[in-house]
């Protein structure tokens, strides 16, 4: 029983799963437009909470500008605590990223109009989404949802036809006499 174990491990460690997550999901890479809450334990005065700009940096007191696009959570923190143990002894840095927004944009059919609006959970997304969406929901997504129905060209014309018939019968009686 241990040499077919032996063989499978020696085989998942040739194809370079050795960290076993089988590369199916990297970590999170921050991007423009996250917002991130940096904490550094004990110096209260110097949290911030930051959204990423559009070139990837932000900008911290005492550091002044950093590129944090690009990098994960974890290496953003030791990249902080580096920077950070130049000015403390022993920096203990926290970042945590907030969820992305997510966006329903409604498109009312019948007056061929769109709403759009920023939801903070995945349960407000599905609310204002409407019970007849199924799609899955996700932090950062934009949901594209259809309120209303076509108007039919009847409903909306149906009083010009019947106006129109008239004016015709009308005419046709007067000139006919």
């Amino acid at each position: 029983m241990q040499k077919p174990i032996s063989i499978l491990l020696i085989i998942i460690t040739l194809l370079g799963f050795g960290h076993w997550d089988f590369g199916f999901a990297d970590e999170y890479r921050l991007a423009p437009s996250d917002t991130i809450e940096i904490k550094l334990v004990g110096q209260s005065d110097l949290d911030t909470k930051q959204t990423i700009a559009p070139d990837g940096s932000i900008s911290l007191p005492l550091i002044g500008r950093i590129v944090a696009g690009g990098k994960t959570l974890g290496m953003l923190d030791k990249e902080l605590d580096t920077k950070f143990s130049k000015y403390f002894k022993n920096p203990q840095v926290a970042v945590f990223i907030t969820p992305r927004p997510i966006y329903v944009v409604q498109h009312d059919l019948k007056d061929n109009t769109w709403a759009v609006m920023s939801a903070k959970s995945t349960e407000e997304a599905r609310a204002l989404a409407g019970k007849n969406y199924c799609g899955d929901v996700q932090y950062g997504q934009t949901i594209n949802v259809d309120t209303n129905k076509t108007p039919d060209w009847w409903e909306s014309n149906w009083y010009k036809v019947i106006t129109a018939a008239a004016v015709v019968i009308g005419v046709y009686v007067a000139v006919h006499r």
